[in-house]
């Protein structure tokens, strides 16, 4: 009799835990909504996900899970937004709602610098929908010019432009703009990090040269001489504890160090010459 009570208790127990009105659960979404329209959208998110627990309705689900990502994207923190969006089984909603969920997935990965699986995306949208929304056109363009895939990028962009460019005029502009922005020599200038390397491997200083550091390349050459030379001379002079710690010593440091710096300055300029370019293309493309 007793093991009756106990599971009696528990029953109820759980019962009471777990059991919430659709009244009080429906209260939970009016605050979520509030929170997100006073722009409190961190809270927004966890009254959203509060809402989720307790609910067992799919079109609910669907619209709390959107909204949090929303909320997610808003404060600019992507992965979680993607996360979120990916929790919705697409396979039980409407081409609607397909598009709108694709649509964000896309965007979102490419702001969290997920260019490949934003590019997936697009292709699922595109062979679900058959067309495009306009705002994934730009952002498949934008992907494509972070890939460095500047002639699928140009044709995207010249597609887009004859589609929602109406007067023929601006139209024909427009490609043309479009024509000189991917020129060969308007295309960012980057450069080769592995030649970079083998011209400071095997002339200090020489790669920093390379990347433009004229000055910075020429003083790690004195530089390495000086102690190169430090090193010999204490040698041949028979001090060689000194030659090997003050010369040959330091000289493999710097040596070793120009290696890494040169490799530094070769990706920070190829960072901001690409990103000066895509902001060139994404400037242009907005303004259409």
């Amino acid at each position: 009799m007793k093991w009756i009570k106990k599971y009696y208790l528990i029953y109820i127990f759980l019962c009471g835990t777990f059991s919430i009105s659709q009244a009080e659960n429906n209260q939970i979404l009016i605050k979520a909504d509030s929170l997100f329209s006073i722009g409190e959208f961190q809270s927004a998110a966890i009254e959203y996900e509060r809402f989720l627990y307790f609910s067992d309705t799919e079109q609910s689900n669907f619209n709390c899970l959107y909204k949090k990502a929303q909320c997610y994207k808003l404060t600019t923190d992507f992965a979680k937004a993607c996360k979120t969006l990916e929790r919705i089984n697409l396979f039980r909603e409407s081409i609607d709602n397909y598009i709108d969920i694709k649509r964000e997935l896309s965007l979102c990965y490419y702001l969290d610098s997920k260019l490949q699986k934003a590019l997936m995306q697009i292709t699922q949208l595109r062979h679900k929908a058959k067309s495009l929304p306009k705002e994934t056109q730009l952002v498949e363009i934008f992907v494509l010019n972070e890939m460095k895939k500047w002639k699928d990028a140009q044709e995207k962009a010249k597609l887009y432009a004859k589609q929602y460019v109406s007067e023929e005029n601006k139209k024909l502009i427009s490609l043309e703009k479009l024509d000189s922005l991917y020129s060969k020599k308007n295309l960012p200038k980057l450069k080769s990090i592995e030649k970079a390397e083998n011209l400071s491997r095997f002339i200090p200083g020489a790669g920093q040269i390379y990347c433009g550091k004229i000055t910075e390349g020429s003083f790690t050459f004195l530089f390495n001489g000086a102690f190169l030379a430090l090193g010999i001379q204490q040698i041949f002079t028979k001090f060689y504890f000194t030659g090997y710690t003050a010369g040959f010593g330091v000289l493999h440091k710097t040596y070793t160090g120009n290696m890494a710096r040169t490799k530094h300055l070769a990706k920070k300029v190829n960072l901001v010459r690409h990103t000066s370019f895509n902001e060139s293309i994404i400037k242009y493309m907005l303004s259409l």
